[in-house]
């Protein structure tokens, strides 16, 4: 009888454990889930901003282009010249002597 009741507990304790041990490991799954979204998230932010830079940079690229392949800025003088300038404002004050800048119908 003692043998009976001693296998009895030892196979009541051996299950506990046993669900014990699954237990945690569902926790640590659920865990390791968690932080695979997680870095997911980090992931996907990072790239976001990556392609801001990226779009900032092209932009800035672009202007330079523009700028190198069309030279400084124009303005067109009501007497028919046309004034150069590294902006637009500087070129429309070269037109000072030359009766203003032409107003646009």
């Amino acid at each position: 009888m003692k043998r009976l009741i001693s296998s009895l507990a030892m196979v009541l304790a051996l299950a506990g454990t046993s669900a014990m041990a699954q237990s945690g490991a569902k926790d640590e799954a659920k865990k390791a889930g968690e932080a695979t979204k997680e870095a997911a998230k980090d992931t996907g932010d990072a790239a976001k901003h990556a392609g801001k830079a990226t779009a900032k940079a092209t932009k800035k690229g672009a202007k330079a282009v523009e700028k190198a392949v069309t030279g400084p800025d124009h303005a067109t003088c009501a007497d028919g010249s046309v004034q150069a300038g590294e902006t637009e404002a500087a070129a429309a004050a070269g037109c000072a002597g030359h009766g203003g800048v032409k107003v646009k119908k």
